[in-house]
């Protein structure tokens, strides 16, 4: 042992070390966030990390599809979880760690080594934290299983190997960032309900199912029954925890009919595994494949867990057979496995041969069942000797289950698959085949047994390639909800199948087609195409997806889109006021092409101004009957076209020269004509000139109109100004800036259209 000291005084001190672990674990907990790496010879799993104080939530972000990427909240000083479903708003709580271990590795890595015995051994640094490093063992064994990285400064393991001869798995916090973190990410978000799981014996469903069956009507579930939510299809039983122990010693290379029976044990299983249940939760236990004479030589494959059926059948053709065949300790590290769960498994073992290790597995399955572990135990001889076929018989026996005796290829086929049989429940299986715009899909599935009104989404298996998801079923009537979870933002489109009725045996096909439908829109001005803008609204939403226009030489417009309600609206602004055509609840289904026509009509009108006979630009409004300005704009160069829908309004141009209006009533637009409303406006002018000393001289002047009302207010800049103004008699008085008290005033100026006339104030004045 690396730490120098000897393995029998870990015994004495092993509580000491477990404390100290623990301590150093949770001593200082902090906030931080973190990528969080699952890594095996198979698969790579990333998960976001966040962890405040005790508390932690883990998510995944990549990796194993069949897994959702649902997230798990963890009170490190409770060990409750909680498992968030954001599809359906609910929530499982769960104090269990074992069935937590995908979704909450680090619980789940926790549970696996707390019987494993313990030792510090130094320190490292890891991501820049310095790291307590512990090592686990098995009681009695030198060998390290496990290898943990602790950091005291962030109360958190940072690393932990799994050690295996087959490869390791590795579990590591990646780009660690020290930061707040909202105290809500864990909580349970506000509208999550609480999911109820059951257990449910079969004797009360039996009765459920005799009642149901005597009607001749479905049962059907109280309001209460159907809030609730479960996370297994099994109504009758809970799914099965199936335990495969291969036997891969070195007789299995003996021939049966010309055949290596490891080579018949491999297709027999690869076919048999492939026809498991998808919910299933298995293992994978073989002896006797790594070296030869050693009675040690057991391991566990697969633990026990959500069936990933490639992974099982790839550790299946791979085995080797070489050495002994150490029944008992496969037996042995199985039951360790299972004891601590509260639901039965089913132990297969297969031999074909007696135990060349230890004296009595018969008595070991005895003294096992006696123990309290819950499992049935069912054996398979294949081409054993009587002798050898007494020892395992009584094994099937003490284990509460069935021995069968397979002498060839076929009989050992008929036996595995008859003992699987007995192990899992009768099913049906529904097929899917979910398709978008012709292509396979990949999308989220919820599946509701309306017998029981209780809901689930299932995961794995899923055919990618093919679009088929497959799930296995107890009797009974079934919907499916299907959701195209690749739509960000606004209302997850959704198909649902109903009157989905199970038979055991049968197999149900049901089509979800997401495929996009078609809107094709023609947008007319009086009859032609012009350019109108659209906009597209999901059922329920005020703020657009998306907006485009239609082509301004067609007026047509195609768009894909995703099956569902849409509100569509249409308009324009090359019409004074922006008229606008509105489609509610337009039905888009899957491969449909829906047509629709937007007619808007207008007439025209020029809105032209001139200033003393020459094109001038000025502003306009223009009012509707009822007095509102209803729009605003220039007469650019002169003119301007605008679009107005049918109707009476009132036209005023007003010029800059002195903000007279010229008003045009009654102005009546027709569909489809045009006219022209003409402002013009004529003014005087009149240049006002100062000289001081015969020289151009800026001085102020002001100006005044007949009543005596101040017009004009100016300089003389660089001796003189034009002005503007209508016709009229007026007054101008020039001050001098050199003396306020010299003015010169000119009155009764008589200013004629058209006309131009100047008046001249020479300072200094000469005294009177």
């Amino acid at each position: 042992m690396q730490s120098g000291i000897p393995f029998h005084s870990l015994k004495t001190g092993l509580l000491f070390f477990f404390i100290l672990f623990l301590g150093w674990y949770s001593a200082h907990a902090t906030e931080f966030t973190a990528d969080l790496l699952v890594t095996s010879p198979e698969s790579e799993i990333v998960y976001d990390l966040k962890v405040k104080d005790n508390m932690y939530r883990v998510q995944k972000v990549k990796g194993l599809e069949y897994m959702p990427p649902f997230p798990t909240i963890y009170n490190r000083a409770t060990g409750i979880s909680w498992g968030l479903n954001p599809q359906v708003k609910q929530y499982v709580e769960q104090t269990d760690p074992a069935k937590t271990m995908m979704m909450n590795p680090i619980a789940g890595w926790e549970f696996m080594r707390k019987n494993l015995e313990v030792t510090p051994t130094g320190k490292e640094t890891i991501q820049g934290y310095s790291c307590q490093v512990f090592e686990f063992r098995q009681k009695g064994d030198t060998r390290v299983s496990n290898r943990v990285w602790v950091s005291s400064e962030l109360g958190f393991e940072l690393k932990e190997i799994s050690y295996a001869l087959n490869g390791n798995t590795i579990l590591a916090l990646k780009n660690i960032k020290k930061s707040s973190i909202d105290p809500a990410f864990f909580k349970i978000p506000s509208g999550y309900s609480k999911i109820i799981v059951e257990k449910s014996s079969k004797k009360n469903n039996k009765k459920k199912n005799d009642k149901a069956a005597g009607s001749g009507q479905p049962m059907q579930a109280s309001n209460e029954d159907k809030s609730k939510v479960v996370s297994s299809p099994q109504e009758s039983t809970a799914p099965a925890n199936l335990m495969f122990i291969l036997d891969a010693s070195g007789s299995m290379w003996g021939q049966v009919e010309g055949t290596a029976k490891i080579a018949i044990a491999k297709e027999v299983l690869t076919d048999l595994i492939k026809g498991l249940p998808d919910d299933i939760v298995a293992g994978l236990v073989a002896y006797g494949h790594r070296r030869k004479g050693d009675c040690n030589d057991v391991e566990e494959l697969i633990a026990l867990g959500p069936l990933n059926k490639q992974a099982m059948i790839a550790r299946v053709q791979d085995l080797s057979p070489k050495g002994k065949t150490p029944i008992s300790r496969s037996v042995r590290l199985t039951a360790e496995r299972i004891k601590h769960l509260e639901d039965e498994t089913t132990i297969i073992l297969v031999s074909d041969g007696k135990e060349t290790c230890d004296p009595d597995p018969c008595g070991l399955v005895k003294d096992l069942k006696a123990s309290g572990i819950k499992f049935i135990m069912h054996v398979i001889g294949f081409d054993v000797t009587e002798e050898e076929k007494k020892q395992l018989e009584c094994m099937a026996k003490e284990g509460g289950g069935k021995y069968f005796t397979a002498d060839n290829a076929g009989e050992f086929s008929a036996a595995a698959s008859e003992v699987v049989k007995k192990s899992i429940p009768t099913y049906g299986t529904l097929r899917i085949k979910v398709s978008k715009n012709g292509k396979p899909f990949f999308t989220a599935i919820t599946l509701t047994n309306m017998e029981t009104g209780k809901s689930w989404a299932p995961g794995g298996p899923y055919d990618k390639a093919a679009g088929i998801a497959e799930r296995q079923l107890a009797p009974g009537n079934y919907t499916a909800e299907l959701k195209d979870l690749t739509v960000s933002g606004g209302k997850t489109p959704i198909v649902k199948l109903t009157d989905i009725v199970i038979k055991a045996g049968e197999t149900v096909e049901r089509i979800a087609d997401f495929s996009d439908g078609t809107l094709m829109i023609t947008t007319l001005l009086n009859g032609a195409p012009f350019k109108a803008y659209i906009f597209y609204y999901r059922q329920g939403e005020n703020k657009h997806f998306h907006n485009e226009h239609s082509n301004p030489k067609t007026g047509q417009l195609k768009r894909k889109l995703l099956p569902g309600i849409y509100r569509i609206k249409a308009q324009t602004d090359r019409i004074v006021g922006t008229p606008t055509v509105v489609f509610d609840a337009l039905e888009i289904a899957p491969g449909s092409t829906v047509e629709k026509t937007v007619e808007l009509f207008s007439g025209e009108v020029i809105i032209a101004s001139t200033l003393n006979g020459k094109p001038k630009e000025m502003p306009f409004k223009v009012y509707d009957t009822s007095g509102k300005q209803i729009y605003k704009n220039w007469s650019s160069g002169g003119q301007r076209l605008i679009r107005l829908a049918a109707g009476t309004y009132t036209i005023k141009v007003t010029t800059n020269v002195d903000g007279s209006i010229k008003s045009f009533e009654n102005i009546i637009v027709e569909t489809g004509q045009s006219q022209t409303v003409q402002a013009d406006f004529s003014f005087g002018k009149l240049t006002i000139a100062a000289t001081l000393n015969g020289q151009p001289f800026s001085t102020p002047f002001k100006g005044y109109d007949s009543a005596g009302k101040q017009v004009l207010k100016n300089w003389t800049q660089n001796g003189q100004r034009t002005e503007m103004l209508a016709e009229g008699i007026y007054t101008v008085k020039i001050t001098s800036i050199k003396d306020n008290k010299q003015v010169v005033t000119f009155e009764n100026i008589n200013i004629v259209n058209l006309q131009h006339q100047t008046v001249t104030a020479d300072f200094p004045v000469a005294a009177q």
